[in-house]
């Protein structure tokens, strides 16, 4: 299956939340091995703290890292397991769920100009942090294709007013209903961050099902 990577702006607590989440699944999985390895050690017939002892350890360690490894999928998933799921529930809401006709080739090259949207930043009052995520290729493509469609109304009317791209010239009142418009959009971000604050799958050490799976828009 094809996988592309994606960048997406995060909440900066979204962030925050993420990174804290990879340090549990880390303690956990240490954890995991080091049970392992106490209890199996205790079965050694070696003398402890002899040269043959520890060699016996270091067998049952790696065994109990490959036995990690094997689990890590449904106790720990990464984080791009996760957004996945989160995604898919998110694109599955009536407003994002289409169908959307496919995005043709001169709107996906109009995609790679979208730094030149006005910034949407709903959810992110104390700043945004970029992520990175290899997901399946698909999802990326849903992704950016329902991103497009729902804000694509929106882009028109900015682009006919003259509120797209750097302009240093706008009076008060232009710089308003830019900001105003700018709420409707709905970019890949956006939906990333309502994805990961509505739809994020509760994780349990021992309870996690199916093991599933990043361009700023």
């Amino acid at each position: 299956m094809s996988r592309q990577r994606i960048t997406l702006n995060l909440s900066v607590q979204q962030a925050g939340r993420l990174r804290a989440q990879v340090k549990r699944h880390r303690k956990a999985e240490t954890l995991f091995v080091n049970d392992l390895v106490e209890e199996r050690a205790a079965e050694l017939n070696e003398p402890v703290g002899t040269p043959r002892w520890e060699r016996a350890v270091g067998r049952l360690r790696r065994q109990a890292r490959i036995e990690a490894a094997a689990v890590r999928p449904v106790r720990w998933p990464a984080l791009e397991v996760l957004m996945g799921r989160a995604l898919e529930q998110r694109l599955r809401l009536p407003d994002l769920a289409g169908p959307w006709p496919p995005l043709t080739p001169q709107e996906l090259a109009r995609l790679s100009l979208s730094g030149r949207w006005p910034a949407c930043l709903s959810g992110c009052e104390n700043g945004t942090a970029e992520r990175a995520f290899t997901l399946d290729a698909d999802l990326v493509l849903r992704l950016r294709t329902a991103a497009w469609r729902v804000s694509e109304p929106v882009l028109l009317e900015l682009e006919d007013k003259g509120l797209i791209g750097p302009r240093q010239d706008l009076s008060e009142e232009a710089r308003e209903e830019r900001a105003r418009l700018a709420e409707r959009l709905y970019p890949s971000s956006r939906i990333a961050r309502e994805a990961v604050e509505d739809h994020w799958p509760a994780v349990q050490d021992a309870q996690v099902t199916d093991v599933g799976t990043s361009e700023v828009i």
